[in-house]
């Protein structure tokens, strides 16, 4: 194994914790929506930046996911651009009080369910 293929499978490992640490905390059934969305948004995050890696591009530190899908001008992660936009905000904002509005169950449920979806297509595009 390459240098490079192990460090596709340590951004999918870590997207991988993510996607238990949400599930973990769904299952709870505890008022913990936003860290579950913050979760979410790392899983999809994590699974885009293997996808850059096994492509051989290079990308910004951002936790922007639009801004990564459209460095990565895949047509088939493109299609998320709306939910990705809509994932960026638990990188930062549900992180700290604020001005910022809790996300409920529902939102929570939708965020896992697509970043997983994301994390699923970013896996079969890598070949695994």
């Amino acid at each position: 194994m390459t240098a490079t293929e192990e460090f596709i499978l340590d951004w999918l490992k870590k997207a991988e914790h993510d996607l238990k640490a949400a599930q973990v905390l769904l299952a709870a059934e505890e008022d913990l929506y936003d860290s579950i969305c913050f979760h979410a948004q790392q899983l999809a995050e994590k699974a885009i930046k293997a996808l850059f890696t096994a492509k051989n591009i290079e990308f910004p530190k951002t936790h922007n996911l639009l801004l990564l899908s459209n460095l990565l001008l895949d047509a088939d992660i493109a299609k998320f651009n709306g939910e990705l936009e809509n994932l960026t905000k638990y990188a930062i904002e549900s992180r700290y009080p604020g001005e910022y509005v809790e996300p409920g169950r529902n939102e929570a449920e939708e965020s896992v369910r697509v970043a997983t979806a994301i994390y699923d297509l970013c896996r079969r595009k890598i070949g695994l």
